[in-house]
């Protein structure tokens, strides 16, 4: 598992049909990363409803977040095409509130 952090700046939904007519949803996010002094961008991918019904209340555009993922790669025609995989992800002002929570400054 990787993690990285940095500003969501894109989302964006794609249907998908396969050749036996299944239909999928996929989600691309794609974050700025500045921690390192650059500015690389990284567009990470969420397969499924479920997985982005479970993630979509955590990806504001303009915000700051955590991203744990993982790669995948597929092998077509002797090339190798990565995908990196949100596992899961958390905005950065969720992660300081849950610090200040766990901080009680007043306690008996």
């Amino acid at each position: 598992m990787y993690k990285i952090r940095g500003k969501i700046i894109d989302k964006r939904k794609e249907n998908i049909k396969s050749k036996s007519g299944d239909e999928f949803e996929k989600m691309f996010i794609t974050i700025e990363e500045t921690d390192t002094g650059f500015h690389h961008k990284h567009q990470f991918e969420i397969f499924g409803k479920e997985s982005i019904a479970l993630h979509e209340n955590n990806i504001k555009l303009d915000r700051y977040a955590k991203i744990e993922f993982y790669i995948k790669s597929n092998e077509w025609k002797d090339k190798f095409f990565n995908t990196l995989n949100i596992k899961n992800i958390i905005l950065e002002d969720e992660i300081k509130m849950a610090d200040f929570n766990n901080d009680v400054p007043f306690s008996d």
